[in-house]
Formats: C-alpha cells, structure tokens, sequence
C-alpha cells in the first residue's frame, strides 16, 4: 500500500540527507555533467526591485545579495518579504560542454521571466508589482535550448514576483523557490521516458483501484448487508483519486490550482486508510471503539501538519500511516487468533506487500540505477511498486469475494433444499406428466441433433459440388486456354523460323548479287534489302513479344496438383528473393540494392501449395527489384534502393509484406494491375500476367487476399494475407 511504501521511504531518507551547497563566488564554473545533468545553485546574487536594464549581461552585480534559489520561501526571508525582484547567476562551462547541446529546465513556485546573455528566454505567469496581480506558473520543467555566446561568461538573469499566498503552506507542498537545471539531449530524453514511466504506473494503478471499486460497489448493492464492501468502496476510490492526482500533478501549470491537487490527493491517501480500517472493523465484527476515533483526530492532525507547519516534511504522513498500519495488523492478526482461517489470505497481502517494500528500500539504497532497468519491457521499479500498493487490496478483495462466493453459494444450497421439498410434496401427481415430459425432450432432443446433423451434411456437400463446379469450370478454362496458346504457338514458331531463314537469304543475296549489279541498281537494290533485312528483325522480335505472352498464357492455365504442403514461408519467402535478386544482377551487373528480411520467428509452418505460393513471390520480387533499378537510374548515386520482406503471425492469418522504396504506381492504373496483360513495362520487358497470376494463386486457390499501398515516387507495398490458426499480434510499422 502507497502507506507503507512512503513509511519505509522516509527512513531512506532519513539516512541520505544532504547538506545545501554552499554559496559560490560570483562567477561559478562547470567542468562535467552527471546523468541527472547541473542545478545551477551555486553563485546567485539577489536583488529586490524592478529595473530592466537589470538583464544586460555587462551589469556588475558585486554589490548584489548571494542566495540559493533553490530553497524554500521561508528559508528565504529577503525574497518573500521583498515580493518581486531580480537573480542573476554567471557561470563558466568548460570546452567539453560547450561542444553539447545544452537546455535549460526551470521549475518554480512564482511567475518570472527568464533571460540568457540579456535576451528573453520564456516568460512564466504574469508579473506585477501588485502581488494581487501576480499569477504564478508551473513551467514543469520544460526544455529551453540555450545558444552560448562566444564569450567566456554567461548571464542567466531572473525577474521574478512571489505569489503571497505560497507563505501559507508548509515546505513540502513548495519545496524550492528557483531551481534551474542544464541538461544535454540525452538526460533530457531519459528524464523524459522516466516521467512518462511514473505516469503510466500511476495511471495504471488509478485504472486499477477504480475497477476495484465498481466491483465492490456492485457486491454491495447486490448485498446491502455486508457492510464491508461499502467502506472497501469508499477506500479504492479514494486511491483511485490519489493515483489520478498524481499522475495529472505535472499537468496542472496553476500552482495554486497544482497545490490544491497534490493536497487532495494526500488527503485521499490518508483518508483512505482509515476507511480500509473500518472496512475491517465491518469485515471481522469489531466493535468501533476509541482508537478508531483516534485515528481519525489523529488524521486531521497531521494533514494540518503537513500542509502548514514547516520542518516536518512528509513524517506527519508517514506517522499517522503506521498508526493505520499497526492498527491493520491488530485487526488481521485478531482475526487469525479466532481461527478466521480465511484471514490469512489478507495477511499473505500485508506480508508481500512488506517484503517487496524491503526490496525496493534495499535497491533503492545500494543500487539506485538498477530500478530504472527493464525486464519485460517495464522498468524494475514499476515491476515491485506495483504489487506493493495492490497485494493488500487484493488480498481484501479476494477475501470480500470469497466471501460474496460463499454467501451465494449457501443461498443456492437453501434454494436447492426449498425446491426438494417441494418437488417431493408434488412428485405423486406430477409423476405420469414428468415422464411424458421428458419423453417429449428426449424424442425432440434428437430431432434436432439429427436435423443438425442432417443440415451439416447437406451444407458439406453443397461446399463440396462448389469446389468441384469451381475446379471443372478452371480446369475447363485452362484446357481452352492452353490449347488456343498452343494453336498459336505453332504458326508463331514458323514466323520465328522463316523470318530468321529470310533474313539468312536476304544476308547471301546481298553477299553475292550485289556485287555483280551496276552502280545504278546496286544502289536501289542496297536500300531494298535493308529495308527488307528491318522489316524481318521487326517481324522477328515481334515473334518473340507475342511467344513470350503465349507462354505467360500457358503459365496462367496451367493447372498444378494442387497439393498442399506444410512449409516454411520464411525460407520460401527468404530463397525467391535472392533468386530473383540474383537472376537480374545477372542481366545487370552494375546493380546492387538492400535485402532486408524482417521474419516472424514463431510464425510455424503453413499448409499451402509451395510452387504456387513461389511463383507469386517470384513475380512479387521481380516487379519490386525493377521498380528500384528504374528509380536508381533515374535518380543516380544519391539513391539507394531496398527491398524489404517481412512476414507476421496475426488473427486468423499469416502476413506476408514486400516493400520496396521504388518508382511506386500512379494513382490513375492502380485499379488495372491485376487486370491479364496489362503492364507498364516497356515491350518485351514483360507479359502483363505476373500479378493477375499471383492475385488468383492467393484469393481463389488459397482464399487470401493481395493488397497493394502505394505512393508515386516513394515506394510499393504488397501484402499477401492467407488463413491460418487464431492467434493474435500487432503488426509494427516499419518504413524504408
């Protein structure tokens, strides 16, 4: 419980109290920064007041008074009774720092306006010499690059006005006047990922005590008798309160409003635990007695502590939680002693609750860095806290539910007793209509199951005449296919032919005819020829164009076995690509581009027809290796092409993604490329029956689905989806 946690963390700190550095000279110096970068406390000089020229860097403030900001107002006399004025701090940073980017993080309890080197920074709040007027603001450490000059010194100058009212509340709510700190981007970015941690843990644990409420709310409504659950209500929304206070605090930039914020939610945390004792009081039948009032005057007593006394920090709190605590074990230990047997599930809370505050005190004093390491992606610090403030409410809760088990389950039980007798006064007249009733069931019971069995039959034969319409109708269409392919594969092979035999002839004639012809003739007859020789390399090319969609044709038609096998897809996917990449290095050997696989370990083997399944990936990679060859030649050297595979096991299917960073697809043919035989590749560089072959390998024969994503000039992303198994994922992004 958030008790016992800041019960054992203020004996941490009883024993690592530090000293306030003493005041340095008037120009302070700053050699290294360390991982939680530089306070700025040392070498400040004060002075009340408001003169703008007070900002100009060449300003000699010899005269000013030294101070450290970075104590509270009531260790600052001169500022809380001055009410606005000026600081100005000048510093030396060494060479290796300069070379960094430096930011400056400023938290305060006041309105300022901060200037480096005589230039305005941020103004915070709004400044006045009425003290009414004044509105301060919580910058919560926001990040402000610094440009250091060239000079040797550095000027950081603060006009500041002090809300009065800040005078009334203790040192732990306004712990510090000024506190400046410089950082360079990497303690900025970790600074950064431990407060987002610090929210999520508060956030989640809110999230947490909340659920915990409605469910103890609705076991109270559901038995208004159990007075346990009421008060549990009362204590886990309370909680839930206090999480969300803290974790909104840094939000709140109104520090009276923040304030306001950070003392409700100690006086939720406080509150609460006297209400988890009186749901224990409810729970194990004690009567109330003096030391629950106690508690209570004891309660209003150290908030008034703590939030107006000063020199008590948080051990008012810490004080009266281990009154609460003691009195929790008093109350659970009792329980125990009457052989309450149930009551050790709440004492097994207490006592892992216990150990692993021991833990974290142990780490937090020998070994700080360690809570900040991951495991399981979540720091170690959010991995103990966690069940410190939730195995004691669990532990109630799962008390408080058992018992809610075990009253309905004895209720049922009388249920069940009352319904006996009943059934027995009435069983003599209700014996012949019982069993004609439950002939009635049994006889309609395998009606339905042999209708169920019967529709399930016929729905199986129906899917199957499906397949087999689908197939006969395929294979119909690819024997017609085929044989009109081979009808015009034949007088195609003799274009082929007779155009090389004619240009053969054409060759000879000119060898050995025109020699013997007169100039005239010869002349004529040359350009003849070579028309004639043009005309037959046109025909011949022409041939091998309209051959080569003929064989895509065959390719499309050609019916497979269609048997499926468990394969790897990873290893498919892994061996096309290189292939593929490979084949056009071969035609091209000045080529080279980035093979990135990114392959699912877990994604198993899957039952599909592998030549199939490699002949789309084939045709997928062919067309990403050309679209990154063609931006390659067109954008030169600076371009440096990648072709991406990953495969992903999500719900009910297995992605396959092929990405490449080419020439994309206009938006205007994006409807037409699975259309057969279109194309934007240039004649005889491609048939048009790749993705019309690879879209019906994967939607008809597998039941999957091609998708394509895509932006002209950037890249092109395939994705093949096909059935699998029910698991679940998410997909990362990942662009080249």
């Amino acid at each position: 419980m958030k008790a016992l946690f800041l019960l054992f963390w203020a004996f941490l700190l009883a024993s690592n109290v530090a000293s306030a550095p003493n005041a340095a000279g008037p120009v302070a110096t700053y050699q290294q920064m360390s991982a939680e970068g530089l306070v700025l406390n040392q070498g400040w000089r004060f002075h009340p007041g408001d003169n703008p020229r007070w900002a100009l860097p060449g300003l000699s403030e010899l005269q000013w008074q030294p101070i450290d900001p970075t104590l509270s107002l009531h260790s600052l006399p001169q500022v809380e009774k001055a009410g606005s004025g000026w600081l100005r701090l000048r510093f030396r940073v060494s060479p290796a720092l300069r070379k960094q980017a430096l930011v400056l993080r400023i938290s305060q309890y006041a309105a300022s306006e901060i200037y480096f080197n005589g230039r305005l920074l941020r103004q915070y709040g709004t400044l006045s010499s009425d003290p009414k007027q004044v509105r301060p603001y919580w910058p919560d450490d926001e990040p402000i690059e610094l440009q250091l000059s060239e000079a040797e010194e550095q000027v950081l100058a603060v006009r500041f006005a002090v809300w009065p009212r800040f005078s009334v509340f203790s040192d732990f709510f306004v712990p510090s006047f000024f506190r400046a700190r410089l950082e360079g981007l990497q303690q900025v970015v970790q600074s950064n990922q431990l407060e987002a941690t610090y929210k999520t843990s508060d956030m989640l644990l809110f999230g947490a005590f909340l659920l915990l409420s409605v469910l103890h709310l609705a076991f109270y409504l559901y038995n208004p008798a159990q007075r346990a659950n009421y008060f549990f209500t009362l204590y886990t929304l309370a909680g839930a309160i206090s999480f969300a206070c803290t974790g909104f605090l840094d939000e709140v930039h109104r520090l009276d409003v923040r304030i306001g914020v950070d003392i409700l939610s100690y006086v939720c945390l406080q509150t609460g635990g006297i209400l988890v004792v009186r749901a224990l009081y409810s729970l194990f039948g004690v009567p109330i007695g003096s030391i629950y009032r106690g508690l209570w005057a004891a309660n209003f007593l150290s908030l008034g502590l703590l939030t107006f006394a000063n020199h008590y920090s948080w051990y008012p709190t810490v004080g009266f939680m281990l009154l609460v605590t003691v009195e929790q074990l008093r109350l659970t230990l009792g329980a125990l002693r009457q052989t309450k047997q149930a009551a050790g599930i709440i004492a097994t809370g207490f006592a892992v609750s216990l150990v692993l505050l021991l833990a974290y005190g142990f780490i937090s004093r020998y070994n700080q860095a360690l809570l900040q390491v991951n495991v399981l992606s979540l720091p170690l610090r959010t991995i103990l806290t966690f069940p410190v403030f939730l195995s004691p409410v669990l532990a109630i809760s799962l008390y408080l539910t058992r018992q809610f088990a075990w009253a309905s389950r004895l209720l049922e039980i009388k249920l069940n007793q009352v319904r006996n007798l009943s059934q027995q006064m009435l069983a003599q007249e209700q014996e012949k209509q019982q069993l004609l009733a439950q002939q009635n069931e049994t006889l309609e019971r395998k009606v339905q199951q042999r209708t169920a069995a019967l529709q399930k039959t016929l729905h199986n034969l129906q899917a199957t005449q499906n397949q087999l319409i689908q197939r006969e109708k395929m294979a119909s269409l690819g024997e017609l296919t085929a044989g009109i392919a081979h009808e015009i594969q034949n007088p195609l092979n003799f274009v082929k032919n007779f155009s090389e035999v004619a240009n053969e002839l054409l060759l000879e004639l000119k060898d050995e005819m025109l020699p013997v012809l007169a100039a005239p003739q010869k002349t004529y007859t040359c350009d003849l020829l070579g028309e004639l020789t043009e005309v037959l390399e046109k025909i011949h090319h022409h041939g091998h164009r309209a051959g080569s969609i003929v064989q895509g044709m065959l390719e499309h038609a050609r019916i497979g076995t269609g048997e499926r096998a468990l394969t790897d897809l990873n290893a498919l996917a892994d061996e096309f690509m290189r292939l593929s990449y490979q084949g056009l290095r071969a035609k091209n050997p000045d080529f080279s581009a980035k093979l990135t696989t990114d392959f699912d370990p877990d994604l198993g083997l899957l039952e599909v027809v592998p030549q199939d399944m490699g002949r789309v990936l084939l045709n997928l990679f062919n067309n990403a290796f050309y679209a990154v060859c063609k931006r390659q030649a067109q954008e030169g050297k600076d371009y440096k092409p990648e072709v991406l595979v990953r495969t992903l096991r999500c719900s009910n299917a297995v992605q396959l993604v092929v990405r490449d960073n080419g020439t994309g697809i206009p938006s205007s043919i994006l409807s037409k490329i699975y259309q057969p035989f279109f194309t934007t590749k240039p004649t005889g560089q491609g048939t048009g029956l790749g993705l019309s072959l690879s879209y019906d390998i994967v939607t008809k024969m597998h039941k999957g689905n091609l998708l394509v994503d895509t932006q002209e000039g950037q890249y092109t992303e395939f994705t093949v989806s096909l059935p699998a198994e029910e698991i679940t994922c998410d997909l990362p992004s990942y662009q080249i």
